[in-house]
């Protein structure tokens, strides 16, 4: 489980100016700063069908293990925050948890949309950028 304070996510975002600011964990990826991050996938819990077809591959191992893969979306998905409160980035962090694994990334845009989560914003991949890692674990 990954550990990682309010305070740690002020400091990651301290000198910075973006319209848009958000975390997520990523199993095995560990970017730095300065990096594009991935586009995320749209993964679900259902199965969905077409005529008595599966739509969607189901994911047989790894950390998506038993979900659903619709494919690549077009930026990175994180949990969006507030660099001026405290209370949404301890929203966000108590989020985070929900999701297994080691590297968490802090991430600025000047541009979001909201997508499926009410605390996910998505960033299209077009200049978004890392500009500070964080890394714990308990």
């Amino acid at each position: 489980m990954i550990k990682i304070t309010v305070e740690d996510i002020k400091n990651a975002v301290k000198g910075t100016d973006f319209d848009f600011y958000g975390v997520r964990v990523d199993g095995s990826i560990l970017y730095h700063v300065g990096d594009t991050a991935n586009n995320s996938r749209q993964l679900f819990q259902d199965p969905d069908f077409d005529d008595g077809e599966l739509i969607y591959p189901y994911i047989e191992d790894g950390v998506n293990k038993g979900l659903y893969d619709a494919g690549e979306l077009d930026g990175t998905c994180t949990i969006g925050f507030c660099p001026d409160d405290d209370i949404p980035i301890a929203a966000a962090i108590k989020q985070l948890k929900m999701y297994p694994s080691d590297f968490i990334h802090v991430l600025g845009r000047d541009y979001a949309e909201g997508r499926n989560d009410r605390i996910s914003i998505h960033a299209p991949t077009h200049g978004e950028r890392l500009f500070r890692r964080r890394f714990y674990l308990l």
